[in-house]
Order: structure tokens, then sequence, then C-alpha cells
């Protein structure tokens, strides 16, 4: 049977690799008009200028850190934390990897939003990364430094994806799958729950969605492992699982994994997370905390998971996946960007088989 070597999880957003001069330029770009705003303290959707005020009076602090001098510090520290996930995947050479992230309107629409879904196809395409935005801003093109810079096959083990698949089901649980691609993809979601409006984006060629993508480009360096990508719809309603579910999820997905026919050596990568598009830093202390102490009960009430917040589910599924295991802690890094408290929290993590 298959070795599971345990797991790391990694945010993949922007500031991680868009250099710090570029912050605030991408925060005055995409924040001010963003509808998906969560106030850390309403939980619920907030104007950027609502957001203003809220920091004035709840956390005043936070001003502080909005200098050219800690941004270059809070990115530093992310670049090292990168670095060390890169080393321990490199040291654990695993031959598959199951990666477990999240569709953000690249492939899934309101025609088709599984909450949870397998692709077993053989490969899968990473594309050179480019906005849906019409007239982008030049600074977008620089995402392509974490989300893919050039066209590449990742290899995909179709065998282990159809394994996971029926295992899954054995588990009880309903779960879909996919094993090939349309030309483009294109689609409307909403309104529903936390999204007011509905929103549409033409018809486009799509490879590998931005999660994934990150694990190919940014931990993998282009150098790509045979995967299994494991979706889970982290943010759109009325549809996303709720933490207990996840947690369940990635029990299932380790007993998927340790009755793998064959001797293949096995990791788990969870891609996303933490809160943003607004920094929660209280709700990502206490998701650290629950992954810190194998606590279930912390990881599967935990609240506010709406907007891309929610992609704190992947997190949760590799807690249940790796429960009994040792939680390593490389860095977490609350990084606001603007005097609304837009940012997030970004995080880097490993589990490893406890000695």
């Amino acid at each position: 049977m298959a070795e599971f070597l345990g797991a790391v999880a990694t945010s993949h957003a922007p500031p991680i690799f868009l250099e710090p001069e570029h912050w605030t330029e991408h925060s005055d770009l995409t924040d001010r008009n963003n509808p998906e705003l969560i106030s850390p303290v309403s939980g619920n959707v907030t104007s950027y200028a609502d957001l203003v005020a809220e920091v004035d009076v709840s956390a005043p602090e936070l001003l502080g850190r909005l200098s050219d001098q800690v941004f270059r510090e809070n990115y530093d520290r992310m670049a090292a934390a990168t670095t060390r996930l890169r080393s321990a995947i490199r040291e654990l050479a695993p031959d598959l990897l199951l990666v477990i992230s999240d569709d953000q309107e690249e492939i899934f629409f309101d025609d088709n939003m599984p909450m949870f879904s397998v692709y077993w196809g053989r490969s899968w395409t990473l594309l050179p990364w480019r906005s849906h935005r019409a007239a982008a801003s030049p600074l977008f093109d620089a995402f392509r430094k974490g989300w893919g810079d050039r066209e590449l096959e990742v290899p995909v083990d179709a065998a282990a994806g159809e394994h996971v698949i029926a295992s899954l089901t054995g588990d009880n649980f309903d779960i879909s799958h996919f094993r090939y691609l349309r030309e483009e993809y294109g689609g409307t979601v909403g309104p529903a729950g936390y999204l007011a409006d509905a929103r549409t984006r033409a018809p486009a060629r799509h490879g590998l969605p931005h999660g994934f993508a990150y694990v190919v480009k940014t931990l993998l360096e282009n150098d790509p492992i045979p995967m299994v990508p494991v979706f889970i719809n982290t943010c759109y309603p009325p549809n996303r699982p709720t933490a207990r579910r996840c947690y369940d999820f990635g029990i299932a997905l380790r007993r998927a994994i340790e009755t793998m026919p064959g001797g293949q050596r096995v990791l788990l990568i969870a891609s996303g997370g933490l809160s943003h598009f607004v920094l929660d830093e209280e709700l990502d202390r206490l998701l650290i905390r629950g992954l810190t102490h194998d606590d279930r009960a912390i990881l599967e009430n935990l609240p506010r998971l709406d907007s891309p917040t929610g992609e704190i589910r992947n997190w949760i599924a590799a807690a249940g996946a790796c429960s009994g295991m040792r939680f390593e802690l490389f860095d977490y890094v609350p990084t606001p960007r603007s005097a609304a408290g837009t940012g997030g929290g970004w995080c880097f993590a490993r589990w490893s088989p406890a000695c």
C-alpha cells in the first residue's frame, strides 16, 4: 500500500510573490470596490469606507503596520517560509501529490458548482496566468511569478484519482469527478449568501486553476510531480461544506491514501487561505491554535468563513487527514495593506508523522 508522508499547507496570495513596493498600488486597484470585504468585527460584507472607520475604532494599531519597512519584512518572512516548504518537499521526495485547493470562477460556475470534486484525467495544462479583466493594469502580469509563467503539461495520476474517488464514495462522500476539460470556461456566480449580485466571466481558455498552479509554479518550481487535484468549494454559497464536513473529508482522504495499491510515497498539499480580502487575525490565530493542538472542536466551529477566507476549509481538511501527526508552523504573517485592514493572513506549515 501507499505510504502517507503527511502534509504541507500554504497560502498562495499575490503578496507572497509580488514585490512589496507594489502592494499599495495593488490595493488601490482591487480593494476599494471589492464587493467581498468581510468585517472581522461583524462578519458581514462591509464597504471599504466603513472598514476604514471600523479600524479607527477597533484596531488603530494596524495603521502602524502600513510602512514600507514592515511590508518588506513581511515579504522576506514569506519568502523564507516558502523556501522551507520547497526544501521539505524535496527532502520527502514524494512520488505523488494530493493537492487540495479550490476554484474561483475559473472552471466552476453556477451551472455546476460541486461541493467536492476530483480530477482524474491523464494531465492538466498549466497556462501563463492572465487577468480576466479587460484592459487590466500591467501590474497583474506580475502574478505570473506565482501562478504560472509558461505553458506546462502537469501529469495527473489517473489510476490514483480513480481510487480516491471510489474510496471517498465508500466513505459516504457524494463526490463529483471529471476527467476531461472543455476548450473554454465561463459563466456566472451569485447572487447567493454574501454574494449580493451576479457576476459573469466571458468564456476563455483556462488551464490549471491558480491554487493548483501556485503549487506547480512556486513550490515545485515548474518541475511537476504527478498529482491528483482535489477541489473543495470554499467560496460559493449555498453548498459550501461545513468545517466539520471538511475535517471528515480529510480523514476519508487519508484512508484513500493508505489503501491505495502500490508503494507510492504520497504527500498532501493544501493551498489557500488564511483570512482575506480583509485581515481577520483573531480568526487566523484561532485556526492555528486548533491545528497546533489537533483540536477538532476548535476547527469545526470556526466563524466567519465567507469570501475567500473560506479557503481555510482546505487547511481543515488537511488537519483531518493528519490527525495525530505533529504540526509545525513555519510562519504566520498577518499583512494588512490599507487603512481599511484589507490584505490577509498568510500562513505556511507542515504535518509530519509523530515520532
